[in-house]
């Protein structure tokens, strides 16, 4: 594979995958390291054997951007590949068993639609609490208040016309 061939693979690999400026940044990091290794008398061949496949490459690079988990791999004596999980999975996979397993952390996005339903719930939530408490308030005054109140007025009536001011 050739230094183009390889730089190609990596870009059609992050495309649309992270930002054009991350894609760019990779794309002359991974230029400038095969000319610098190409300078020091290696040939092209030689340096992107040794970089590995532009996919892998490209596979970590979104991880990196968007924060997910991705497996360490490593090269059994046969030449096929062996995915070791991260903490999350000790497990191992050959290449023809190949399992998928993401982990993605979750952020609130309060501008996002959910968000609105959540504020609209909690706006609900509060009327009706509001409401049951003055109901209470209500009912208790009804209850309790208002016999006082009528006690108190008679007092104050007997009190008066009896001349016990």
């Amino acid at each position: 594979m050739t230094k183009q061939e390889f730089l190609n693979e990596l870009k059609e690999a992050l495309i649309g995958e992270v930002t054009p400026e991350a894609m760019m940044d990779s794309y002359r990091y991974y230029n400038s390291y095969i000319d610098e290794y190409v300078r020091k008398g290696k040939s092209e061949e030689e340096v992107i054997e040794t970089l590995g496949k532009p996919a892998l490459i490209a596979r970590s690079i979104i991880a990196a951007q968007t924060g997910e988990r991705v497996a360490d791999v490593e090269f059994t004596e046969d030449g096929r590949e062996r995915k070791i999980w991260r903490k999350e999975r000790a497990n191992t996979y050959s290449s023809g068993q190949e399992q998928s397993f993401r982990y993605k952390e979750f952020h609130f996005d309060p501008g996002a639609w959910y968000a609105k339903i959540i504020y609209a719930l909690i706006i609900i939530l509060l009327v009706v609490l509001v409401f049951c408490i003055l109901k209470g308030v209500i009912w208790v005054f009804i209850t309790f208040g208002i016999p006082i109140l009528i006690l108190l007025g008679i007092i104050y009536l007997i009190m008066y016309f009896t001349g016990n001011r």
